[in-house]
């Protein structure tokens, strides 16, 4: 297998604390600052912030429902709200007896079912991760268990024919596949890649270097998927026979990435620094330490029809 290509990126935007779960649409990127506790848009050509709604209990993952309102997840208190076009927050579904850990990224397939995140465990709290789960929200709200022993599940993302939905399982140190029914149901769980394939050492978890693991990720047109490699401060694009493609080196943790722009073949990329002096991570996220920066590469293979 020949080298990864090497891609550069170019800077957008940067002054958000926490980036996360950045979607595309209509000209602009739409981001949650995690720990600055607000979301946002931004707008690619000029990096010009709007403050779309504040966010006190820490937003996260965010998608849109097929009327084109926001569905976010809110973290700290288990809900999910819809933002509609006149700028209203809506509790769109309440997970609070459901919930173990916090809301984390989403996926919404095309019907407006919404597959979330239980991360099993609130870190920022000082909690170790422990097994998480995934949920399916219905259109009306109700909530179910969609599968378990998850080790702190985070990138979600449904495949271009919308019969697989995948997911990161950033300290279970792999990528996650099922088949997924048309009634929301998830079925033929696999592993189906871990970091180990691209470590030096074969080490993966908690390492000299940082987080050997996936946290967001993407798929293109071709079933290829673009991964955010935290402490390796790259994202990489892994084919459908497991092999590394791409490659982005950037400064911090590699966070999360989204696909778009006007022919689907700009991947946005969000990275988040902190000191390396510090405790990790969590503790700097906590602090308050960390600093975002948003920017831009473009690709071969552009976004098809896989979701968010």
């Amino acid at each position: 297998m020949p080298s990864p290509k090497q891609l550069t990126h170019t800077p957008i935007a940067d002054g958000l604390l926490f980036g996360e779960s950045p979607r595309y649409r209509n000209g602009l990127i739409y981001i949650s600052d995690m720990t600055g506790q607000a979301i946002y848009t931004i707008d690619p050509s000029s990096g010009a912030k709007t403050q779309l709604c504040v966010a006190e209990n820490q937003p996260n993952g965010m998608c849109f429902a097929p009327d084109g309102s926001l569905i976010w997840s809110s973290m700290f208190d288990a809900k999910l709200y819809r933002h509609d076009s006149t700028g209203t927050n809506t509790i769109y579904a309440d997970l609070s007896n459901i919930m173990t850990g916090y809301c984390g990224d989403m996926a919404i397939d095309a019907s407006g079912r919404v597959y979330l995140d239980d991360t099993g465990a609130k870190v920022l709290h000082g909690e170790q991760p422990r097994p998480g789960r995934l949920l399916v929200i219905n259109t009306d709200g109700s909530a179910a268990v969609a599968d378990e022993d998850i080790i702190f599940p985070n990138a979600l993302f449904i495949s271009n024919d919308g019969r697989s939905i995948y997911c990161a399982e950033t300290f279970g140190y792999g990528l996650l596949k099922w088949d997924l029914g048309s009634d929301g149901t998830l079925s033929n769980r696999q592993k189906v890649w871990s970091p180990a394939a691209i470590s030096p050492t074969g080490e993966t978890g908690n390492t000299p270097d940082g987080i050997f693991g996936i946290d967001g990720g993407c798929m293109d047109g071709e079933g290829g998927m673009w991964l955010s490699m935290l402490g390796l401060e790259k994202f990489v694009r892994l084919d459908q026979e497991g092999n590394i493609t791409h490659e982005i080196r950037t400064k911090g943790h590699a966070t999360a990435c989204t696909l778009g722009g006007d022919d689907g073949k700009t991947l946005f990329l969000v990275s988040n620094w902190f000191s390396e002096d510090q405790d990790g991570l969590f503790a700097a996220m906590k602090g308050k330490r960390t600093k975002c920066t948003i920017s831009y590469a473009r690709v071969d293979v552009g976004k098809g029809t896989a979701r968010p």
